[in-house]
């Protein structure tokens, strides 16, 4: 399952289920997480940040540091069940370390 958001004026926070992605355009990597986790049929929530970032980037950080703790400058930013995960190679070491220990189709 994939949805995809805009985000604009309100931050949305990480899905408690499966991962959550905050893109925006131009960005490789974000290209290929996405592709990446809809090849694996994991289930995803895409967040386009760019409205958002043209509006208030400062803001946009400090909530991305207060769910993460990190300070995170680069795209895509990704969440697993709320839990800051990193860019797109720890997503994919991520994806393939949870599913080597699981013999569900999705953990």
């Amino acid at each position: 399952m994939c949805i995809n958001i805009q985000m604009d004026k309100e931050t949305i926070k990480p899905e408690k289920k499966g991962y959550t992605i905050y893109t925006k355009s131009g960005c490789p990597n974000c290209v290929k997480v996405k592709n990446y986790l809809k090849s694996v049929n994991a289930p995803m929530i895409i967040i386009d940040c760019d409205d958002y970032l043209i509006e208030n980037k400062e803001e946009f950080l400090k909530f991305i540091y207060e769910l993460s703790g990190i300070t995170v400058k680069i795209f895509p930013i990704v969440f697993y069940e709320e839990k800051y995960i990193g860019g797109y190679s720890e997503t994919e070491k991520h994806y393939n370390m949870m599913s080597a220990f699981s013999n569900n189709d999705f953990f």
